[in-house]
């Protein structure tokens, strides 16, 4: 039965159409997705770190941040060869040699807390610091997922990324809580 649009009492009808309908579900499809990429990236880090613990992921995420260094070195090192920059070459080798065996030296030390980590009684506390360390590192990733949406300003369908996130109470708050990003805008602030 379809109702003429108007205000019957307690209701109120509006005229309905399956376009009106489409409308306001694709408008909602794009915060609902990345709501559920959200929600899955803590799923999977959450479950890693309980999973693997606190040490080994606190490990782990010092030896990306060494790699990326390692990496940054060597690409110095490399431009300085090639500009046959003898000074510059030498220092940002030494420095690349030092990364390296900061590297070697980080992990020696995790992999002994790893197996002090395995007594009964530390075992489940580093299995439960695993599973903050996890949400701590979920956050992050998001964290710099919504900074690089934000300076990008990516539209899908039309709709900036931005208002997709702003239209999901906890979307919002991560995005408007984002330690990284007013980080990124001070340093800028400097130099600009």
């Amino acid at each position: 039965m379809k109702y003429p649009a108007g205000n019957y009492g307690y209701f109120t009808y509006a005229a309905w159409s399956p376009d009106l309908l489409r409308t306001e579900i694709k408008e909602k499809d794009g915060m609902y997705i990345i709501l559920g990429i959200v929600v899955l990236i803590y799923i999977w880090r959450v479950f890693s770190g309980s999973r693997n613990g606190m040490i080994d992921e606190v490990g782990n995420l010092a030896d990306i941040v060494i790699v990326s260094f390692a990496v940054v070195a060597g690409i110095v090192v490399f431009e300085s060869a090639l500009g046959k920059n003898l000074i510059g070459f030498l220092v940002s080798a030494i420095i690349l040699l030092v990364i390296l065996i900061a590297r070697k030296l980080i992990r020696l030390v995790f992999c002994s807390l790893g197996l002090i980590a395995k007594l009964p009684l530390l075992n489940g506390l580093n299995k439960f610091l695993g599973l903050l360390a996890g949400i701590v590192e979920a956050t992050a990733v998001i964290w710099v997922a919504f900074a690089v949406i934000g300076c990008l300003r990516i539209p899908v369908n039309g709709q900036p990324l931005v208002e997709l996130i702003r239209a999901n109470l906890f979307l919002n708050f991560l995005y408007e809580h984002n330690m990284l990003y007013n980080f990124i805008q001070k340093i800028i602030g400097i130099f600009v």
